[in-house]
C-alpha cells in the first residue's frame, strides 16, 4: 500500500460535493458586541464546529482563531464578495483523514484594523482581548482542548503579521501559527524581526507556517528575511517551520484560499 500526502487538487471533488453555492458548509455559531478593555469597537465572533461536534458530545476538539473572521467562512460579508472557505477546506480535509477535527473561531475586525494587527498599544490591547476575554469564552461554552499544544492562531497580510505576534508575546497559549502574506517589509515595517532577533530567553516551542505569492512583490523580501532570522534561532523546516512560495499568487482572499489546506495541514495534520 503506498500512501501519498493529501493536496487540494486531491479534494476538490469532495469539496464541490459538500458546498453549497454561496452558502457555509457545517454549523455555526454568532457571537456578537464583545468589548475588550482598551479596544474602542466591540467585536462579533463566528464559531464554525466540525463535522461530529453535535453527535459525539462527549467529545472535545482543538482550537483555530482567524483574523479578519468577516472574510472566513461567508462570502456575502468577506471583502469584494470572496472568502477564505475556511470552512469548505476544514470539512473536506477533516472528511478525507488529513487533518484532526477542530473548532474554527473567527474573530471580526474593525475599523482600528491596522493598529490592532500590528505591535501598538491597540495591538496589545487586541491580543489581550483574545487571550484573556475570548479564548476563556469560547472553552467555557464549547467543547474544546483548552492547551496550548491544541490551540492555534491564523491570518493573512497584517492578519498574518499579528498572529506571529500572538504566538511569540503568548507561547503558553498559542502553539502554532499560520501566516500567510505576512505583512513584513525590511527597512519599514519589520519591527517583529528586531524583536526576535533581540531576544535573549529560551527557545519558544512553537510551529510556525509562513508563505507568499510570487506576485506580491513588496513582502518577498520579509518573507525571505523571516525564514532567515527564524532559522537563526532555531527554528528547522520541516521541523517545525514550513515556508511556501505560491507562484504567482497575488495578495487576496482567493489566493489564500486556495492554499489554505497547507497551514490547515500543518497544524492540524494526522501524523
Amino acid at each position: 500500500l503506498v500512501m501519498k500526502p493529501v493536496t487540494w487538487s486531491d479534494l476538490s471533488a469532495a469539496r464541490k460535493k459538500l458546498t453549497s453555492a454561496g452558502g457555509i458548509t457545517g454549523t455555526v455559531k454568532y457571537h456578537r458586541g464583545l468589548s475588550g478593555e482598551g479596544l474602542k469597537y466591540v467585536r462579533d465572533v463566528i464559531v464554525w464546529l466540525p463535522p461530529s461536534y453535535e453527535k459525539e458530545t462527549q467529545k472535545r476538539y482543538p482550537v483555530l482563531y482567524m483574523h479578519d473572521g468577516q472574510n472566513v467562512f461567508d462570502p456575502s460579508t468577506s471583502f469584494l464578495g470572496s472568502d477564505w472557505r475556511a470552512d469548505e477546506v476544514a470539512d473536506s480535509l477533516i472528511r478525507a483523514g488529513a487533518i484532526e477535527e477542530l473548532v474554527i473561531v473567527g474573530i471580526n475586525n474593525s475599523p482600528d484594523r491596522m493598529s490592532e494587527y500590528s505591535d501598538t498599544p491597540a495591538g496589545r490591547s487586541y491580543a489581550k482581548f483574545v487571550v484573556e476575554r475570548l479564548k476563556p469564552f469560547i472553552d467555557s461554552i464549547y467543547r474544546t482542548k483548552p492547551s496550548r499544544e491544541t490551540t492555534a492562531v491564523m491570518g493573512s497580510s497584517l492578519g498574518g503579521l499579528i498572529s506571529l505576534y500572538f504566538a511569540w508575546w503568548y507561547p503558553e497559549v498559542f502553539s502554532k501559527a499560520g501566516c500567510l502574506s505576512t505583512t513584513v517589509i525590511p527597512g519599514n515595517r519589520d519591527e517583529v524581526l528586531k524583536e526576535i532577533r533581540a531576544y535573549q530567553g529560551p527557545r519558544k516551542n512553537l510551529r510556525l507556517y509562513f508563505d507568499v505569492g510570487g506576485k506580491e512583490y513588496g513582502l518577498l523580501r520579509g518573507f525571505s528575511a523571516l525564514a532567515s532570522t527564524l532559522k537563526e534561532r532555531g527554528y528547522e523546516e520541516g521541523k517545525d517551520l514550513e515556508f511556501f512560495l505560491d507562484e504567482g499568487a497575488t495578495h487576496n482572499e482567493m489566493a489564500w484560499s486556495q492554499r489554505l489546506w497547507r497551514p490547515m495541514e500543518f497544524m492540524f495534520g494526522r501524523k
